[in-house]
C-alpha cells in the first residue's frame, strides 16, 4: 500500500492545474520557437473558440497601444463568402488555423509537452502529447476568417434533423481542421510573422505600416504619428485600421510614412523596396561607420516631431484645428474640406519642402514660417484670362492639388467650385516643385530649388530632364 509520504511526493511531482485541452501532436522547432501541429475536430475547435470566459482563442483588432497580439479587422463579407462555400461544399479542405500562445503567464508555464519514446520521425520532428493549461490565451495568428466562418456554419447546422443542413452537419462532425500552435511571447514578432505569411487577403497600407515595425520607414511614420501633437491632441486623428481618413481622423499611418520619408529621402519611394533601401542608406550615412541606425532613426523622429509641432501652431488649417474634443476650432472633417493639406497629397508637399530644407541644412522652423504664408485654402483662387477665356485658378496649386470647375447657381450666376486635381504622384511632385520655386524667391532658401536638391528629392535625374524613371532606386 502506498504510504502518505509517497502520495505527497507524487502529488508534488504532478502538475495539478486544470487543463484546457490535451491532444496528440507533432512538435517541430522553427528557429528558437517551438511549434505544435495537430488536427482538431471541427465541433471541438468551434467549442474551444467559444470559451471566452477563460480566454482560450482570442481574436483582437491590432492596437498600437496594446501589449497583446492583434490582427487586422475582420472583413465580415469575406467571412460570409467562406461560410457559404463551406455550407454548400462541406467536403472542402479547411486551411490551417495558426494560434500563438505565450511561453508563460506570471511565471507559470502555459503548456506541457510529453514526447513519446523513440518517436523522432525526422530531424527536428517528434511525436507526443501537448497539454495546454486553462486560462492560456491563444491568439489567432492566421486563419481568423476561416475560424469565424466555421463557427457560423456549425452554429447553423448543429442538431439538424433533415435536408441539406443534416448533410452538412454530418460531414463537418466527421471533419477536422489542421491547427498549428506556436509559442511566442514577443508581440512584435507575432505581428511580423503575420505580415510575412498571412497575406491571403490584402492588408491595407495603413495597417501594414503599423504592423511591420521591422521596417525603418514604417517605424518613422508610425512613431511620428504617435508623438506629434497634430495627431494626438484628439483621439482617432491617426488611423491605421484602414487607409482613408474619415470623420475625426486626419491621416493614416501610411500617409505619415509618406510624409516622414519625404523629409528624409524626398520622393525616392516609387517601390516599397526602394523606399526602405533609401531610408536605410540615409540613416547609415548619418550614423557613420561606428553609429547605430536605431539611434539615428530616433533622432530623425524627434526632429520631425518638433517641426510638425511647430507647424501645427503656424500653418493655416492646422493652426485652426481644435485642440481637444469639444474644443473651439475646426473639426478634422471641416479641415479636410477647406484645406489642401487635408489630403495626403498636400501633406506630402509639406514633407517634400521640409526634405529640401533638411538637405540644404536650412532650419526647419524657418521653412515652416515660409510655408505658413502660402495659400493652402482650397478656395483661394483668382480669375485669370487663359487663352483669352476667363478662368478661376488657384493662387499656387492650380492643376496640381486643385482645379476649379465652372457652374451656375439657382439664379444663373457663374460659380467656381474647387475640386481635387487628384492624388497622383505626378500631381504632388509638381506641387512640391512649385512650392520650392516660390520659396526660392527668398535668398536664404534659394539652394532649395537647385538641381542637386531636386535630384536628392527624386524630382530630377542627374543626367536627364524630368522626373526619375520608376526603376531608379538610388
Amino acid at each position: 500500500m502506498t504510504s502518505e509520504a509517497d502520495m505527497q511526493a507524487m502529488a508534488e511531482r504532478m502538475d495539478m492545474r486544470p487543463v484546457s485541452f490535451k491532444t496528440p501532436a507533432f512538435r517541430t522547432q522553427i528557429g528558437e520557437m517551438p511549434s505544435f501541429n495537430f488536427v482538431h475536430p471541427v465541433p471541438a475547435l468551434v467549442e474551444l473558440r467559444a470559451r471566452t470566459e477563460s480566454g482560450v482563442i482570442v481574436r483582437k483588432d491590432f492596437d498600437l497601444d496594446d501589449e497583446e497580439y492583434g490582427n487586422r479587422p475582420i472583413d465580415f463579407k469575406h467571412v460570409e463568402k467562406i461560410a457559404n462555400g463551406l455550407y454548400d461544399r462541406p467536403d472542402t479542405p479547411i486551411q490551417q488555423i495558426q494560434l500563438a500562445i505565450p511561453s508563460d503567464i506570471g511565471g507559470g508555464t502555459t503548456y506541457r509537452w510529453d514526447s513519446v519514446k523513440n518517436s523522432t520521425i525526422a530531424p527536428g520532428v517528434e511525436f507526443g502529447m501537448l497539454t495546454v493549461y486553462q486560462g492560456t490565451p491563444m491568439h489567432i495568428e492566421n486563419g481568423q476568417h476561416t475560424l469565424e466562418a466555421l463557427a457560423r456554419v456549425w452554429d447553423r447546422v448543429k442538431g439538424a434533423s433533415f435536408g441539406k443542413e443534416l448533410e452538412t452537419e454530418r460531414v463537418l462532425r466527421a471533419s477536422a481542421a489542421p491547427v498549428q500552435v506556436i509559442v511566442q511571447s514577443d508581440r512584435d514578432e507575432v505581428t511580423r510573422m503575420f505580415v510575412v505569411a498571412g497575406m491571403t487577403k490584402p492588408i491595407s497600407p495603413a495597417l501594414m505600416t503599423a504592423l511591420d515595425q521591422s521596417s525603418y520607414a514604417n517605424r518613422f511614420g508610425t512613431q511620428v504619428g504617435r508623438r506629434a501633437r497634430l495627431l494626438v491632441d484628439e483621439p482617432a486623428r491617426l488611423v491605421y485600421l484602414r487607409s482613408a481618413a474619415r470623420e475625426e481622423a486626419l491621416y493614416s499611418t501610411a500617409h505619415m510614412r509618406g510624409f516622414t520619408t519625404a523629409t528624409l529621402v524626398g520622393f525616392r519611394d516609387r517601390t516599397p523596396d526602394a523606399r526602405e533601401a533609401n531610408v536605410r542608406k540615409v540613416l547609415e550615412e548619418r550614423a557613420g561607420s561606428n553609429g547605430n541606425l536605431n539611434d539615428e532613426l530616433e533622432a530623425a523622429i524627434e526632429e520631425v516631431v518638433a517641426a510638425l509641432d511647430y507647424a501645427y501652431e503656424r500653418i493655416p488649417g492646422w493652426r485652426d484645428l481644435r485642440r481637444s474634443p469639444g474644443g473651439a476650432g475646426l473639426s478634422p472633417k471641416q479641415f479636410r474640406a477647406e484645406y489642401l493639406h487635408g489630403s495626403p497629397a498636400g501633406l506630402y508637399v509639406i514633407g517634400g519642402a521640409l526634405g529640401a530644407a533638411r538637405f540644404c541644412e536650412v532650419p526647419l522652423n524657418d521653412v515652416v514660417d515660409a510655408l505658413a504664408d502660402l495659400p493652402w485654402g482650397r478656395s483661394e483662387g483668382k480669375i485669370r484670362k487663359v487663352d483669352g477665356v476667363e478662368k478661376m485658378q488657384h493662387l499656387l496649386f492650380e492643376d496640381t492639388l486643385v482645379r476649379f470647375e465652372k457652374g451656375t447657381d439657382s439664379d444663373g450666376n457663374i460659380v467656381w467650385s474647387p475640386t481635387t486635381a487628384g492624388g497622383a504622384r505626378t500631381n504632388y511632385e509638381a506641387a512640391t516643385e512649385r512650392v520650392l520655386k516660390e520659396l526660392a524667391r527668398e535668398p536664404s532658401f534659394k539652394e532649395m530649388y537647385h538641381q542637386k536638391t531636386l535630384v536628392h528629392l527624386g524630382l530630377r535625374s542627374t543626367n536627364r530632364r524630368g522626373r526619375p524613371r520608376k526603376t531608379v532606386e538610388s
